[in-house]
């Protein structure tokens, strides 16, 4: 991979780390929601969920239009959802749930 390819990859990553936002990329998935539409669905405070989407905007995972005074976010592709989905296979396939294990025999 290129140097840039790397760095893209490193920071979508490291926005798809937290489950919440994880979450969030689930719901945006489904259809457009303003930041007061995500802090409602998501049981957190309208800051949490502004910083959230704010911080999924800059990795490139979500972009927003701005509608009337407020944002409409939503995700940069479909792609994005192909992502989670071969995550989820990933998981399904060496049995990764929960909690990481140290146990080396779970790590392969």
């Amino acid at each position: 991979m290129e140097d840039v390819v790397l760095f893209r990859a490193s920071e979508i990553f490291s926005a798809l780390s937290n489950p919440v936002r994880l979450r969030i990329v689930e719901m945006l998935c489904k259809r457009e929601f303003s930041v007061g539409e995500v802090a409602q669905e998501m049981g957190i405070g309208a800051s949490g969920a502004s910083q959230h989407l704010s911080l999924l905007a800059r990795s490139g995972v979500v972009v927003s239009t701005a509608h009337g005074t407020s944002r409409r976010y939503r995700i940069r592709g479909p792609r994005v959802e192909v992502i989670l989905k071969l995550i989820e296979e990933f998981c399904h396939v060496h049995v990764l749930y929960g909690v990481p294990s140290s146990d080396p025999e779970t790590l392969a």
